[in-house]
């Protein structure tokens, strides 16, 4: 494929530069002709320069075996990207922890964490992640603690996500650990993460966020968010293999996580003790800086938050006033995401979600926000107008059928 330059993006024009971005989705596979892909929120292709150097980690590491990976790999390789992972989210590399998903970046944050005797009560929303409210949950078996769902129902404002969380946190006995999700995986909400933690501090909660929806779609930075504990993956906005994550823990908070199944590996103050991964994903570390280097190609994250909240208004605004059309997502991108949560009166997410795909072609998928369904669209930063007209003459169609 040439390597022609990607051209540099130009406030206020570029996010919405069809000929520039059909120019960066050529390093992309192509699409199926038939169905439209608007489910991109569980992983994103890896652009060509990306899979090259995934499959030429795959051959290479075959043909090394353990002298490259108990030397080189493991001494050089995995420090030089936990740097650029440091970086990236304005910490310190020695406060990056990989690992093999967000879903295992959670579960070694939650299930290890140290603060929690019987009685102590955790807090997580419906909204967030389904395997890190079962983590969650799975406390009060393991811990003896109560562990309490905040409900908040879509759509949502900044004012009462944070008036309910507050009213949590108050009416709580003895709260010790929050569970946040820095963007909601079943809406694309960007919750006001500063705000929580700030009132977290006042009542000696820790906040463990859940960043794995934020990190390449949205700023992440740690530091200004006061964060303590995070966790991310690679494969969704930044184009990584899949199969890597990574865990972020500020250094003087280090303690509160315990070590993984007493993993003597490393001392007690180093941050790898708190995952004995076995076998790591040697060939998607290796990957990891191409796609590194690919989003800033692209770049970086400001580029790619500009060009997906065009892409999102451009279908949700055309939608927005649809008789029987709900959307259940924030209808401005400052407050949300590439992902955005719908439903059509008189339709279940289940007979929403088939009809779309059966009917017009329309790839989305159901997700559970605790008591109910709902059904998600995501587009990429490669999706196309044309794609987008498809889903809007769907839900056109279904919502005169409906109101008939």
């Amino acid at each position: 494929m040439p390597d022609h330059p990607v051209l540099p993006l130009l406030a206020g024009g570029a996010a919405r530069d069809e000929a520039w971005w059909r120019q960066a989705a050529a390093f992309y596979p192509a699409p199926p002709d038939a169905i439209v892909n608007l489910e991109h929120g569980y992983f994103g292709a890896m652009a060509a320069p990306v899979q090259a150097a995934f499959e030429q980690a795959v051959r290479y590491v075959n043909a090394q075996l353990s002298p490259f990976v108990r030397g080189e790999f493991t001494h050089m390789r995995v420090d030089l990207l936990r740097q650029r992972l440091a970086a990236l989210i304005h910490a310190e590399p020695h406060e990056i922890l990989l690992t093999r998903s967000g879903t295992e970046s959670m579960q070694v944050l939650i299930t290890q964490y140290h603060g929690l005797a019987p009685g102590d009560t955790v807090l997580w929303s419906n909204l967030d992640y389904p395997a890190t409210r079962t983590a969650m949950r799975w406390l009060a078996q393991r811990r003896g603690v109560t562990s309490t769902q905040v409900t908040l129902r879509l759509p949502i404002s900044d004012d009462e996500i944070i008036a309910r969380y507050a009213a949590a946190m108050r009416q709580a006995v003895k709260p010790k650990l929050l569970l946040l999700s820095q963007v909601t995986p079943a809406n694309g909400q960007q919750l006001p993460v500063r705000a929580l933690i700030a009132l977290a501090r006042e009542h000696r909660i820790d906040v463990v966020l859940d960043s794995a929806h934020a990190l390449g779609q949205v700023a992440v930075d740690v530091r200004a968010m006061d964060v303590d504990f995070a966790g991310f993956n690679l494969h969704k906005w930044l184009g990584a293999p899949p199969g890597l994550g990574f865990v972020y823990i500020r250094a003087a908070q280090l303690h509160k996580i315990e070590p993984h199944f007493g993993d003597d590996d490393y001392p007690l103050d180093d941050i790898r003790s708190r995952l004995h991964m076995g076998m790591p994903p040697i060939s998607a570390i290796l990957a990891a800086p191409a796609a590194l280097d690919f989003h800033e190609r692209l770049g970086g994250t400001p580029a790619k938050t500009a060009r997906l909240a065009w892409l999102r208004n451009y279908w949700v605004s055309r939608v927005a006033q649809l008789p029987g059309v709900r959307l259940l997502s924030p209808q401005d991108a400052v407050h949300g995401t590439a992902l955005v949560a719908f439903a059509v009166d008189g339709m279940s997410a289940r007979q929403l979600q088939q009809a779309l795909l059966q009917r017009f072609e329309v790839f989305t998928v159901q997700r559970n926000i605790g008591d109910t369904d709902i059904v998600r669209a995501t587009v990429a930063v490669t999706t196309t107008t044309a794609e987008l007209d498809r889903l809007v003459a769907a839900l056109t169609e279904l919502s005169r059928e409906t109101n008939a």
